[in-house]
């Protein structure tokens, strides 16, 4: 296991679409709380914004030390446009790993957060995007996809992010979103410390954030893994 010294990245792809003007001040409290989770004793964390929609995807802060971040206000949080979530994340994820030449002692944790479905990507596509993550899973990149209001375990599996690091959140509870985003950034930062092996959410972290999907999607694994009796009688 990494000592915890070993230096982390955090990125955090952050939507931005016309949609999310509805929860804007919750996002930007939820958010604000997501970066006081990051700080702490512990290894250092170096963190990565960036905002998308259609008409433009900005990186805001490229690799700042987490305490330096500033806070997000409604100036620097604007809704609009609509969701080009395959690009968006397949460029941020790309631009992530050119920023890692020379540096292969990195954590890398990207977080990717949305309160819809893909409907704007043009460059790009859900197999690309697949392919691409499940690549960098493979070298040890941990990655958290945090849906709102939505069910957002058919999209992160479309990405290649399995249940486990998964939150379908409720939107409509105050609570609740800061309770996703303080789960994401507590593991984020468990992780960094080397604290704990992946940054998976725990069922508690899912009941807190309002996930009313989880259940579903657990049960429909309990159901695979049950085996098949055959009760024909011979």
């Amino acid at each position: 296991m990494p000592t915890p010294t070993t230096r982390t990245l955090v990125t955090f792809l952050l939507d931005r679409t016309g949609s999310m003007e509805v929860i804007r001040d919750d996002t930007i409290g939820a958010f604000n709380a997501y970066l006081e989770g990051l700080n702490g004793d512990g290894a250092p964390i170096d963190f990565t914004l960036v905002q998308f929609d259609s008409m433009s995807i900005d990186k805001i802060y490229v690799q700042v030390p987490v305490a330096k971040v500033e806070r997000l206000t409604r100036d620097t949080y604007q809704p609009r446009a609509t969701t080009p979530l395959i690009d968006a994340a397949y460029k941020t994820i790309t631009a992530v790993e050119a920023s890692l030449i020379g540096a292969p002692e990195t954590k890398v944790v990207v977080c990717i957060q949305t309160d819809g479905q893909e409907n704007s990507s043009t460059e790009h596509s859900w197999n690309e995007l697949n392919a691409l993550i499940k690549e960098k899973v493979g070298r040890g990149w941990q990655f958290n996809f945090m849906g709102v209001g939505i069910d957002a375990y058919d999209q992160g599996a479309r990405m290649g992010i399995p249940p486990a690091r998964t939150m379908a959140y409720d939107h409509r509870d105050r609570q609740a979103t800061h309770a996703a985003f303080e789960a994401s950034a507590e593991n984020a930062r468990r992780y960094a410390c080397a604290e704990i092996d992946d940054t998976a959410y725990r069922p508690a972290q899912k009941a807190a954030a309002g996930d009313r999907f989880a259940n579903a999607v657990n049960k429909v694994k309990r159901v695979l893994k049950t085996p098949i009796v055959d009760d024909i009688k011979l």
